[in-house]
C-alpha cells in the first residue's frame, strides 16, 4: 500500500492532488490510499462538496517502514516527524527541492507551474484522462484554481490556463460561478480563532540556518484582519517562542489589489517596522520566499 499525503496544515491543492493520485496510482496498478495531515480548511471542503466526494481521512499513524508518495511539498518539516523513516516512493510537487533523503531512487516530477493538481493532469496518459468522473475533475480545477487564486496568482502558466480549460469542460460546471464561490470560501475567516487563523495555510521552511515559519491569509480586504490583529500577533510570539522559531512571518494578502503586508515575531527580522507592504506580492513561494533569503543573514 502506498500513503499518499500533502503537507501539514494543508491546502486545497495538497489535499485534491493527494486524492488525485492515489486514483491515478491505483490507475496503474499500484495499491494506494490517499491521506490529510491536518484539518480540511473551508475553500477545501467547498471543493469536496462540490464535486459530492468524501475528504480523505486524517493520517493518525506512523509512517515508518511504509512506502509514501509526497504530494506538494518536499520539505522534510512540512511532513510528519515520521516521514524521516518511510519509503518514499514517489513525490509530484512544484516547490523548491527542500533536502529530502530517501532510501532508494523515487520516482520524482517536479514542475515550475501554479500546482501539483496541474503536473498530476499532464502526467495522466489519454487513457487515464477517459477514466476521470466530472466530480474528480472538479477536485482538480479547484486545486489549480485555489493555489493559482483563479489563475491571477503570478505563479500562473500556460500549463495552468490549458488544464483549467480542459478540466471545467470535462467537470461541466460554470466556471465563474465555482471561482465565485471557490474566493469566498478561501477568503472567509468569520468565527476563526487566531490560532486557526495562523494554522490555516502556514509552512515551516530553513533559510540560511534559521528554522522559519511562513503563514498566509489571503483576504478580499486586509479590513477583515483588523479586528483580530492583536491576538493575532500574540498568537505569532507564542508560537515563535514554543517551537523555537527564529522568525514567523504572517503574510496578509489583498487578492483584489494584489499586495502582502507582512508582520513578524521572533529573533529574526525584528528591527523593520511592521507592517512591510510588499507591492505586487501574492506567492509565497515565488515572492516571499526569495524576499526573506534576500533580507535574512546567514546563521553563523
Amino acid at each position: 500500500m502506498i500513503h499518499v499525503l500533502g503537507h501539514l496544515n494543508p491546502d486545497s491543492d495538497a489535499i485534491c492532488t493527494a486524492f488525485m493520485t492515489a486514483r491515478w496510482l491505483n490507475f496503474r496498478g499500484q495499491e494506494a490510499c490517499a491521506w490529510r495531515l491536518g484539518e480540511a480548511n473551508r475553500e477545501t471542503r467547498f471543493i469536496f462538496a462540490q464535486a459530492g466526494l468524501p475528504v480523505p481521512p486524517l493520517l493518525s499513524h506512523a509512517l515508518t517502514d511504509r512506502d509514501v508518495w509526497l504530494v506538494d511539498f518536499t520539505e522534510p518539516t512540512q511532513g510528519p516527524a515520521s516521514l524521516s523513516d518511510s519509503n518514499i516512493v514517489g513525490i509530484i510537487d512544484h516547490h523548491r527541492l527542500g533536502g529530502l533523503v530517501t532510501r532508494l531512487p523515487p520516482e520524482v516530477w517536479v514542475k515550475p507551474v501554479g500546482s501539483s493538481s496541474t503536473l498530476l493532469w499532464q502526467l495522466m496518459s489519454d487513457e487515464c484522462r477517459g477514466q476521470i468522473t466530472a466530480s474528480q475533475a472538479i477536485l482538480l480545477l479547484g486545486a489549480i484554481l485555489s493555489d493559482t487564486v483563479t489563475l491571477r496568482s503570478p505563479t500562473t502558466t500556460d500549463d495552468d490556463r490549458l488544464a483549467v480549460e480542459q478540466l471545467s469542460h470535462m467537470a461541466g460546471i460554470a466556471l465563474e460561478d465555482f471561482s465565485a464561490g471557490l474566493l469566498s470560501a478561501k477568503t472567509s475567516i468569520e468565527g476563526m480563532s487566531a490560532r486557526d487563523l495562523l494554522n490555516k495555510d502556514s509552512k515551516t521552511f530553513t533559510i540560511h540556518g534559521h528554522k522559519v515559519c511562513v503563514a498566509q491569509l489571503e483576504l478580499y480586504a486586509l479590513s477583515q484582519a483588523e479586528e483580530v490583529m492583536e491576538a493575532l500577533r500574540a498568537e505569532m510570539a507564542d508560537y515563535a517562542a514554543q517551537n523555537e522559531m527564529a522568525l514567523v512571518v504572517l503574510m496578509l494578502t489583498d487578492i483584489n489589489l494584489g499586495n502582502s503586508s507582512l508582520w513578524f515575531a521572533g529573533r529574526e527580522l525584528a528591527e523593520l517596522p511592521q507592517p512591510v507592504v510588499v507591492e505586487g506580492m501574492l506567492s509565497r513561494k515565488k515572492q516571499m520566499l526569495p524576499w526573506l533569503e534576500s533580507h535574512l543573514e546567514p546563521r553563523v
